[in-house]
């Protein structure tokens, strides 16, 4: 059904989508196009950006026995105090594992990673109309057509889809003591469609040395280190760059993302299997370098990339959950699975050697985008 917006998030939903039409521009698609992601600082006026920060502490402050009337002046609460199981809309990060062998499936949580999505109305319809989260609203009501039209003017190729049940926009708090995330795609493969993902950064009082920088890998090319700073948006393949976030010690880390279906009707490059990879192993090793470019270009890469950045996955996921009550021993185990199926066919073996002394020949130094 139509959704009916308040005065004040409408407003807001306007400054937004000038925001998107404004900064969404040639070079941004062409900086995606080349290296995988892009990087809009000041991406909303600082008014708008500010009200979104303040909308998200009110929204992380509320317990499940307050009422959204009491948490409107609680934009200066502890948002790190209440425990996860007393958030009324920011729950536990949790992911959705099955064993490679499809014997078990488990939903594990990230631990000191908050998110809820803006979708829920269940979770979230006593929000919608308070005025309080005003700002919140309007930035989901402007994303839900703005970020897709745009993309469509200055990147058709990319094939977004411009309709509102074809973007989700999930708001997320890190509240330090080494929260992260390992290295991963947004979109692992079939039946995801997203294509496109933009990460908002709220955070005024980040500072070098706090952490919970957005890392993106490139296919065998430089990483990318992006600070978490306020009012930036980091801009990224869904199905091609691979990422991860650094383990934060700030108490509040904040951010907005929203994720962007594409129309990914043709099967080619759609598997993460490597065993169905349609790649010639020995063509592919004549000229590492070329290969290394195209899986740069297609989304085939993750069928790899587990084997190419072996060690970097397994640091990643100890680093993620060695907190966790449950869940790193079956997360690595599948990862080391996943490696020993690859390194099981001998043509696939020598092109991942290959393509890992060629990422390490390139890739000596990380880019820092401060």
């Amino acid at each position: 059904r139509a959704v009916v917006m308040t005065d004040a998030s409408s407003a807001i939903a306007r400054d937004v989508t000038n925001a998107i039409d404004a900064h969404i521009t040639c070079d941004v698609a062409r900086a995606l196009e080349r290296d995988g992601f892009a990087v809009v600082d000041a991406f909303l006026d600082d008014a708008v950006a500010h009200a979104l920060r303040a909308s998200l502490e009110r929204l992380a402050a509320v317990t499940t026995d307050d009422d959204v009337g009491a948490a409107t002046g609680a934009a200066n609460a502890s948002v790190a105090s209440p425990h996860a199981r007393d958030r009324k809309y920011l729950r536990p990060n949790r992911t959705h594992f099955t064993k490679t062998d499809g014997s078990a499936r488990y939903l594990f949580s990230k631990p000191n990673i908050y998110e809820c999505d803006l979708a829920d109305a269940k979770t979230l319809g006593d929000t919608r109309y308070d005025d309080a989260y005003a700002a919140l609203w309007g930035f989901y009501d402007a994303s839900s057509e703005a970020f897709a039209r745009a993309f469509a003017r200055v990147a058709p190729e990319l094939r977004l889809e411009p309709r509102a049940e074809k973007r989700v926009v999930k708001a997320q708090l890190n509240v330090g003591g080494g929260g992260c995330f390992p290295w991963h795609y947004d979109n692992p493969g079939p039946p995801s469609n997203r294509a496109v993902t933009a990460i908002l950064y709220l955070n005024p009082h980040w500072r070098d040395g706090d952490g919970g920088e957005l890392v993106l890998q490139p296919f065998c090319a430089r990483a990318a280190r992006v600070a978490p700073r306020h009012n930036r948006l980091a801009i990224f393949f869904s199905d091609r760059t691979l990422h991860r976030v650094m383990p934060s010690t700030a108490s509040t880390r904040y951010a907005l993302t929203v994720w962007l279906d594409g129309d990914f009707t043709a099967p080619d490059g759609s598997s993460t299997n490597a065993s169905v990879l349609e790649l010639n192993a020995s063509e592919a090793m004549r000229d590492v370098a070329a290969t290394a470019a195209t899986l740069r270009q297609s989304n085939e890469q993750r069928a790899l990339s587990r084997a190419v950045y072996a060690d970097e996955y397994e640091q990643s996921l100890v680093e993620c959950m060695s907190n966790a009550p449950r869940g790193m021993e079956e997360m690595l185990e599948a990862h080391y699975e996943h490696c020993r199926a690859v390194k099981k066919q001998p043509g696939l073996k020598a092109l991942v050697d290959a393509l890992r002394e060629h990422r390490r020949q390139v890739e000596a130094n990380t880019r820092v985008v401060m």
